[in-house]
């Protein structure tokens, strides 16, 4: 139907059933747009709200269909990642001025069906129903006062009307149509980050807060599924979609997944493992430093970034927690972040492992093949120590020797999500240790000064875990400028080291304690 501006032009009907029949690849996990070869960016400064959200679903359909995709770049790391893509991947680029032009050229470019209309002012969950048609329908999201604007750019045809619709009546209509591997959750406030991912995997998208709706969404996601994007309230959001046996992979902040899951070079995707090997002293004790947050995919494309170019970084040993999740959706960042390691640099495997969750609660006929898809990401990516945030679970050591059965699971650092930092080690029967917080840099609960107090205090043997000290560092409120201040502050027989040392260390230095 050609949708003319006359407003008085009879709106499309809603069809009866929409069909599926996208094939994408397939990466280690998460599908992948196809190989891309040109990059057309756009600056994110001369876009409007509704133009992102209708560049974003744009940024799938090209993704879907071709080798020439789109780039919306905000400056800092956005630009890092596009320059990275050109020098280390031969990837073209093409720049664009203008919202205009690159709708124009991509309409010459892709086979855009046609547009889902949205109007956001009147009703902001009818943006969320728009965009999860826009893969399946391969058509772009417009909002109501845009519509004249692409009609005149040439994308006339009006698939379908949702202004007066939410999320939650297209699941109900249409429920087939959608990827069963992962749904996305995400407030209709965001501008237009991970969008173009959902358009790009034709999944379900929604934002309900925490409802018996919210859990048949999560209850549709196949087994071995995951829920991409962000919602409300940390602890509750996780609890919940454990039960429901679905680890939760932040995305909501992150932007042009589509594009940048669409390298297919693996290439320096896995961390190598150190030959150094530990050496038994006396009179020491052992810490390591491990910063929070890496789980989240959108703190490992911007805030990440900006921690790890801090001139400091490189001087003393820091973990770095950071999502396996990027082998697939962001491989050229990951490679990044590997290709400008020191030897101080070290990356832990995010909590929990594939995706957030707490192991303890999660669903014990899935546990199992949960931890087959993590040992899968551990071997490709070389995360080979994970992070792992439970509720109460410390002590759960019939869980904690299923992780680490698992022959690319070397240790788990454990922190209890508002849970008290004992610094427990217990060994698996294989050897492999359970290594607890032992303390924390944290701005409001744990600054320097008193941290360097209690390391200080400790006891200086190796051969008890009381001679061991896992430090959390809370990304938000502390730096590597704090860490040096702790550096600095310790005894000389205090030494700081990375965590894959630190997991030799105890096992050499343990042996069979608390086994």
């Amino acid at each position: 139907m050609e949708n003319s501006n006359d407003n008085t032009m009879e709106q499309p009907s809603d069809p009866d059933e929409i069909i599926n029949d996208q094939h994408l690849a397939e990466g280690l996990f998460y599908p992948k747009g196809k190989e891309l070869k040109v990059l057309c960016t756009i600056n994110n400064s001369v876009l409007t709200d509704n133009q992102r959200v209708c560049i974003s679903t744009l940024q799938g359909l090209a993704a879907k269909m071709s080798g020439e995709q789109i780039y919306i770049e905000e400056g800092g790391a956005s630009t890092v990642w596009k320059n990275h893509l050109n020098t280390s991947y031969g990837v073209e680029i093409k720049e664009f001025g203008s919202f205009e032009e690159l709708v124009t050229y991509f309409c010459k470019t892709i086979d855009i069906q046609g547009s889902v209309l949205y109007n956001k002012l009147r009703n902001s969950r009818s943006l969320t129903a728009a965009v999860a048609l826009c893969g399946p329908l391969k058509a772009v999201a417009v909002d109501k006062p845009l519509e004249k604007e692409i009609n005149s750019l040439g994308i006339t045809t009006c698939l379908m009307d949702v202004s007066d619709r939410d999320e939650k009546w297209v699941f109900k209509k249409y429920k087939s149509t959608f990827y069963k591997k992962f749904a996305a959750e995400l407030s209709p406030d965001i501008k237009f980050h991970l969008r173009d991912y959902v358009t790009l995997t034709n999944c379900f998208i929604f934002y309900d807060g925490l409802t018996y709706w919210r859990n048949s969404v999560l209850q549709d996601i196949q087994t071995g599924g995951v829920c991409l994007g962000g919602g409300l309230d940390e602890f509750k959001m996780i609890k919940n979609a454990t039960e429901q046996g679905i680890p939760f992979v932040g995305t909501d902040m992150a932007p042009n997944l589509a594009t940048l899951s669409s390298i297919y070079n693996t290439e320096g995707l896995c961390q190598p493992r150190s030959d150094e090997e530990a050496v038994e002293e006396e009179n020491v004790h052992y810490v390591t430093f491990m910063l929070t947050d890496g789980d989240n995919v959108s703190y490992d494309y911007w805030t990440m970034y900006d921690i790890y170019s801090d001139p400091i970084r490189g001087s003393f040993p820091v973990g770095y927690t950071i999502s396996p999740s990027l082998y697939d959706l962001a491989p050229s960042v990951l490679n990044w972040y590997y290709q400008h390691k020191t030897v101080n640099d070290y990356f832990v495997c995010a909590p929990s492992g594939l995706g957030y969750t707490f192991p303890t609660l999660f669903p014990q006929d899935k546990i199992d093949g949960y931890l087959e898809q993590c040992n899968k990401m551990a071997k490709a990516t070389g995360l080979h120590i994970f992070n792992v945030i439970d509720s109460g679970g410390v002590n759960n050591m019939d869980l904690w020797e299923k992780y680490l059965q698992q022959p690319d699971i070397d240790a788990i650092f454990y922190t209890g999500f508002a849970e008290p930092s004992n610094g427990t080690i217990k060994l698996a029967s294989n050897g492999k240790p359970v290594i607890e917080a032992g303390d924390l840099l944290w701005g409001g609960l744990s600054e320097e000064s008193d941290l360097i107090e209690r390391i200080n205090a400790k006891p200086a043997n190796p051969k008890i875990q009381e001679g061991y000290t896992l430090v959390v560092v809370h990304v938000w409120s502390k730096g590597f400028k704090n860490m040096k201040t702790v550096v600095d502050g310790l005894n000389k027989n205090v030494k700081v080291v990375t965590p894959e040392m630190f997991v030799k260390l105890i096992k050499k230095n343990l042996g069979s304690v608390n086994k």
